[in-house]
């Protein structure tokens, strides 16, 4: 009986051992595409929700440290638009001061942050089936734009349009979740907040909103491969 007691103990220990994480995770590369805005002095009515919702890409490279920890490098590009939300009242604010009321354009972006794996794969503990991380870091940024600005004195009350750039350093955070695949692969979803406080990402320093820093927001999809060697 003691025999057969202890065989089935070992079937047990068995089959349970395959479900028991192990800190496999290697370094990886991702791609990443989906919605993003801008919040700027010349981007919309944000306490009213009316902004652009434009499209932002990017592409990562997540080198591990150790099983809690990666160092996480990005290069990306956000569409950036004001659209049109502004009265002609506020429009004629705006060109008092020789600011553009309008832009369309692309913000460029790359940074480095080291990022923190809430619930990692440990050894002898069962896996979490969505795994979750933050990161703070550093970068820069590039707007290259085409403003638009009323002419004031202007019979026809024209509006110019002029090529126009602007860069600086930012701040960036991040959070997502994965999914491992079978493959070595995994899917997940990241919010970027990027947070400009030296530059004018959209041509205009009036002020006119709450928070004096450019900002930029992104909620990705993540498709990622495994590369390098398992640990």
């Amino acid at each position: 009986m003691k025999s057969f007691v202890s065989f089935l103990i070992c079937i047990f220990l068995l089959s349970v051992n395959p479900i028991l994480a192990q800190d496999n995770r290697t370094d990886r590369i991702g791609v990443g595409v989906g919605p993003s805005f801008m919040y700027g002095d010349n981007t919309g009515v944000h306490s009213k929700f009316k902004f652009k919702v434009l499209p932002a890409l990017s592409l990562d490279y997540q080198k591990k440290i150790n099983a809690y920890f990666d160092v996480k490098g990005t290069i990306g590009w956000q569409l950036v638009n004001s659209g049109d939300h502004y009265n002609q009242e506020q429009i004629d604010i705006i060109a008092a001061d020789n600011q553009p009321h309008a832009f369309s354009g692309s913000v460029f972006f790359g940074d480095i942050m080291p990022i923190y794996h809430f619930n990692p794969n440990l050894s002898g503990y069962i896996p979490s089936l969505i795994k979750v991380y933050s990161g703070l870091g550093l970068g820069y940024i590039y707007s290259s734009r085409t403003d638009e600005r009323l002419i004031l004195n202007d019979p026809q009350r024209r509006t110019e349009s002029y090529k126009a750039s602007d860069s600086g350093i930012y701040i960036p955070f991040r959070i997502g979740a994965f999914k491992d695949l079978q493959s070595d692969a995994d899917i997940g979803l990241e919010a970027t907040f990027i947070y400009s406080p030296f530059s004018e990402l959209d041509g205009n320093d009036l002020q006119q909103k709450r928070v004096s820093a450019d900002m930029l927001m992104q909620f990705q999809f993540y498709y990622r491969i495994h590369i390098g060697r398992r640990y």
